[in-house]
């Protein structure tokens, strides 16, 4: 990949994967994109991984406006019996549109500036 000459126009995407999780994104994904918001060039990609402790829900009623404006896209994989981490990872990489992949796990907590950090850091 080329970088641009403006790092500032790299795109970040914030990549979690979930099974049960629902309690830590809860209290992870509301911070994490207040901590970003400082470079609106970023997006948070939750893949639900057949999570059962309504999560498809809880995003659905809580985060509409960000997935309209593309801040968060989220996708759900059905059939799921065990969790596979580098398959759920795979996939939740290729729904990002991001130049920048970051892992963050549901219960990670972003720094405020985490996004100006990394792309000043590449």
């Amino acid at each position: 990949m080329e970088v641009p000459a403006n790092n500032t126009n790299l795109k970040i995407s914030f990549c979690t994967t979930c099974k049960g999780r629902l309690e830590h994104l809860k209290q992870t994904l509301p911070a994490n994109i207040e901590a970003c918001k400082g470079y609106p060039n970023t997006e948070f990609v939750i893949l639900d991984y057949d999570s059962r402790d309504g999560l498809e829900q809880w995003i659905k009623d809580n985060f509409q406006e960000e997935i309209k404006s593309g801040l968060v896209r989220y996708a759900k994989l059905d059939g799921a019996t065990d969790f596979k981490m580098a398959h759920a990872k795979n996939m939740v990489h290729r729904l990002a549109t991001g130049d920048v992949l970051c892992n963050v796990d549901a219960d990670n907590f972003l720094a405020s500036g985490t996004p100006e950090y990394l792309i000043e850091n590449l």
